[in-house]
């Protein structure tokens, strides 16, 4: 299970996530009650009364905290950086400064909006233990820190390698390209798929395309769902908005498609030859994925994506013909 969350990380093309980040200040917020123990750091006080509609101010700033920022008290974060510096306030138990510590992890235990010069700044109140607490801006903790979760911190890891992993796709798909024009005196680009008759490069291709588009869609109407999702992750589509689980659904057809193709390509070539011959769909998809989702971005993608389709699924129409 963790080998498929793996590879389902690594199809999912990871962009620049994270929550709304407001200019910090340089003074963190004072608040004269003690927290003696973590215990008392992670229980939140909870809503007496679970049947009255009526939220009180601070539950309705906490609601719209959590709306809007994805995560609230009681989150956990795994630190990232080499260590993160904790501020104490007037009455914690522990008057330095501490740190914490790559691989620690460190949970919510209060969320203050300190007004500043022009806008409001966040600081976050963390704790790794009873000992080790204290406060810290939000952009210095998510920029040092990813949501405790193992596909957040792929995401995360993704996101950060984005343009070197991606780039290096993209070359190898245009070395793919320049090395089958050569090879074979033909004008289409898809031309090197006639080295194997199966229809599921076409279809992996297809799906590539939809996967870029649903991604692009994602980020270009709704930025927070694909926020959401880093801080709560789930590999089930039942529990997520329309968009985000067609997104993750195409996603898993995709790993299913490149896995039967894999089969395929087993049977059919040597294993040089095979692994080259993946190199170069593999490269020619990364293209493909770019191409469509920069330009549906500018709405040129949709259109783009319905001719692609009908090309894609006309040749393996065709393939599945020859082999009846």
């Amino acid at each position: 299970m963790k080998k498929l969350v793996y590879l389902f990380l690594s199809v999912l093309v990871a962009s620049c996530i994270g929550g709304v980040v407001p200019k910090p200040d340089s003074a963190a917020p004072k608040d004269s009650d003690s927290v003696p123990t973590i215990v008392n750091i992670v229980d939140t006080t909870t809503v007496e009364d679970t049947t009255k509609m009526a939220l009180t101010p601070q539950q309705a700033d906490s609601l719209m905290f959590r709306l809007t920022h994805h995560y609230s008290e009681n989150f956990n974060f795994l630190v990232k950086a080499d260590s993160l510096t904790l501020i104490p306030r007037e009455g914690d138990l522990m008057i330095d400064t501490c740190r914490v510590y790559r691989g620690d992890v460190v949970a919510v235990a209060a969320i203050k909006i300190v007004p500043g010069d022009s806008i409001d700044s966040v600081w976050v109140k963390v704790a790794s233990n009873q000992y080790n607490m204290g406060w810290i801006s939000e952009h210095d903790l998510l920029r040092g820190a990813t949501p405790d979760d193992i596909i957040s911190e792929m995401l995360d890891a993704l996101s950060g390698s984005r343009a070197i992993w991606m780039s290096a796709l993209l070359v190898l798909g245009i070395l793919a390209v320049v090395v089958g024009k050569k090879q074979v005196r033909k004008q289409q680009i898809l031309h090197f798929f006639d080295e194997m008759n199966s229809c599921y490069p076409f279809l992996f291709l297809l799906l590539t395309a939809i996967m870029a588009t649903l991604y692009a869609s994602v980020q270009n109407f709704v930025p927070e769902f694909w926020q959401e999702y880093y801080y709560h992750p789930t590999l089930n589509p039942l529990v997520l908005p329309p968009i985000m689980a067609a997104l993750v659904v195409t996603t898993w057809l995709v790993i299913i498609t490149f896995i039967a193709l894999t089969d395929e390509v087993y049977h059919h070539f040597y294993f040089i030859p095979g692994v080259t011959y993946l190199a170069k769909l593999v490269g020619v998809a990364m293209f493909v994925y770019l191409l469509v989702s920069w330009s549906t971005l500018f709405y040129v993608g949709y259109p783009l994506v319905a001719v692609l389709a009908y090309h894609l699924l006309r040749q393996a129409w065709h393939v599945i013909r020859q082999d009846a």
